[in-house]
């Protein structure tokens, strides 16, 4: 019985430690008295209004852009090119490099055999620091005049700046998808 409670712990463990590693943190903030259905169409505030996060990457700067596009167009808002559309997008993307540590690490063991009981406990008292990068994603609406926000979606989590342009794109999309199925907010 005593087993079966151990392995069943070790599992849900396992399975907690998986979770947290693959994981997306998503939020949003949003102006709560805002018609959020009266929007209609948007364009992208000016750079020279509003100073983007990624500099001299123009690169990600396009495929940030299409995946906002492309995710606000399939929830039937229009890009429009003039200065009075219903809401200005604009986002911000920062990369930092982050540190971890694993600190004292152990394991239980336990068995039978024809010869009885046994078992073990191993204790790890060496610790690990290992670097990794983290993204935070910060897309911003603001009003008609673009002076006052009203939604906030934003995303952080790991990644790999040495990825592809193929990979790297798939992350953004993702990224983006999960940030935008935000909006517009439930009241």
């Amino acid at each position: 019985m005593k087993i079966n409670l151990v392995k069943t712990v070790l599992l849900l463990l396992m399975g907690a430690m998986l979770v947290a590693c693959s994981s997306v943190s998503v939020r949003q903030d949003y102006e709560k008295n805002y018609n959020f259905s009266g929007l209609k169409t948007f364009a992208w505030m000016s750079v020279k209004d509003k100073e983007y996060g990624i500099k001299n990457n123009e690169l990600v700067d396009k495929r940030i852009r299409a995946a906002i596009e492309s995710k606000l167009s399939e929830k039937s808002y229009q890009l429009i090119e003039s200065a009075s559309p219903d809401f200005f997008v604009s986002y911000h993307l920062t990369v930092e490099q982050k540190l971890t540590s694993s600190g004292v690490s152990g394991g239980v063991s336990l068995g039978r055999s024809s010869h009885g009981r046994y078992g073990g406990v191993g204790v790890n008292t060496g610790s690990q620091v290992k670097a990794y990068d983290q993204a935070a994603l910060s897309i911003d609406f603001t009003d008609p005049d673009g002076d006052k926000l009203i939604w906030r979606g934003t995303s952080t989590q790991s990644v790999s700046v040495s990825s592809g342009p193929e990979e790297s794109t798939a992350i953004i999309n993702e990224t983006v998808d999960k940030v935008l199925g935000q909006f517009p907010p439930e009241k």
